[in-house]
């Protein structure tokens, strides 16, 4: 017996049903299976990219603490610099108020000096008074102790200047040689023609007014001269007789 048409039909709606649904499923399945897939790409994108963020961000941390410990490291520098410096302030501060006073107590003693005695003309002021110098070509001749007639206009000129000028100074004189040898003019050597020519200086000296008791002699030679002997110029301004009016409280009577 066959089947009747509406049978047929139904079980072709029914086969026609069953397949449409397993086709559903298998597109639901397979979106789900994709939609899973998706999420789960996204996901590692993201986590890949967190990690990345993370990274950074503990480098820029690092990075941010080891500038930190530089500038910690430049204050603590800067601070001890600061106190160097201030040290340093007060040091120089306190050796100029020393230098300020030292120079306040020389000036004073400066000031307490009583200013040098005037010099007469032709003098020159030493420690204590005055000196002058006279030629020995003009004051004697060559190996002589004989006073020439323009050392006697010379001497007069001193004599009256120790009288006005000088009136309580001792009165030194030096003679001085240059360093020839004694050879014709019978003086045992240079020490005593230069001894030889302050006592003829002194001697006139006397005989112009001047107390003997202000008067020493004393004769140099050779051995004090003002130049090397090495030149007939440096020669002449070794042979010489200094005065000095100077007091001598050492060769003073107790």
């Amino acid at each position: 017996m066959r089947p009747r048409p509406y049978v047929r039909i139904t079980r072709f709606k029914e086969s026609v049903m069953s397949r449409l649904k397993g086709v559903a499923l298998w597109i639901v399945g397979s979106t789900v299976l994709a939609a899973a897939g998706c999420a789960d790409s996204e996901r590692d994108r993201h986590m890949t990219m967190l990690e990345d963020q993370n990274r950074s961000l503990q480098q820029a941390v690092e990075e941010a603490n080891r500038r930190l410990q530089s500038l910690d490291q430049d204050r603590v520098s800067l601070a001890q610099e600061r106190n160097q410096a201030a040290a340093d302030r007060q040091r120089l501060t306190d050796q100029l108020a020393a230098a300020e006073r030292a120079n306040q107590d020389l000036q004073a003693r400066l000031d307490s000096v009583p200013p040098p005695a005037p010099v007469a003309s032709g003098w020159t002021a030493v420690e204590g008074g005055a000196m002058i110098r006279l030629k020995g070509s003009v004051l004697f001749q060559v190996g002589s102790n004989a006073l020439t007639d323009e050392a006697r206009k010379s001497l007069d000129s001193v004599a009256a200047v120790i009288k006005s000028d000088y009136p309580e100074k001792d009165i030194l004189i030096i003679g001085h040689t240059d360093d020839q040898p004694i050879e014709k003019s019978g003086w045992d050597d240079n020490y005593q023609l230069s001894a030889e020519r302050s006592l003829a200086v002194v001697r006139y000296l006397i005989g112009r007014g001047i107390s003997p008791s202000r008067l020493v002699v004393a004769g140099c030679g050779e051995y004090r001269p003002r130049a090397e002997n090495n030149s007939a110029a440096n020669r002449e301004k070794n042979r010489r007789v200094e005065l000095f009016a100077i007091e001598l409280k050492a060769l003073s009577s107790s």
